[in-house]
């Protein structure tokens, strides 16, 4: 018996979205204060380097969530193509009845990956029980 696997890609997508709208928005709070600052008093230089560190931690974070995204797609893609040729039980997507059967093929879309289960279509993460 399987365990479904529950999908996080949603979460990471929206974790490096989060972190896109944070970048602009540092860039223009950045540009901003540096548009408006008191020309007798400018910015320290101490103080201009912190924002720019902080500027490329920033980048830096958005990279990491980006190659975590692409290590799930990875992950899914290899679970489904293991699928291949196996008797699974699966749940039809909006449906409480177990679909039974061979996974005849895999597909791929932006919602994730679907298996060919007869003549129905299931998301791998919608797998309950997979036999040999």
């Amino acid at each position: 018996m399987v365990t479904p696997v529950n999908s996080t890609g949603t979460t990471a997508t929206q974790m490096t979205q989060a972190q896109s709208v944070g970048k602009d928005q540092f860039l223009r709070l950045f540009l901003t204060q540096l548009q408006n600052q008191n020309p007798l008093e400018p910015m320290q230089d101490r103080d201009f380097l912190m924002q720019l560190a902080q500027f490329t931690q920033v980048e830096n974070t958005e990279e990491v969530a980006r190659a975590l995204q692409n290590l799930q797609t990875l992950a899914h893609t290899t679970q489904a193509t293991n699928l291949l040729g196996k008797r699974v039980v699966a749940l039809r997507e909006g449906d409480s009845a177990p679909v039974e059967g061979v996974v005849s093929a895999v597909r791929f879309s932006s919602d994730g990956a679907w298996l060919k289960v007869g003549n129905d279509d299931v998301r791998v993460d919608n797998v309950l029980q997979v036999s040999p």
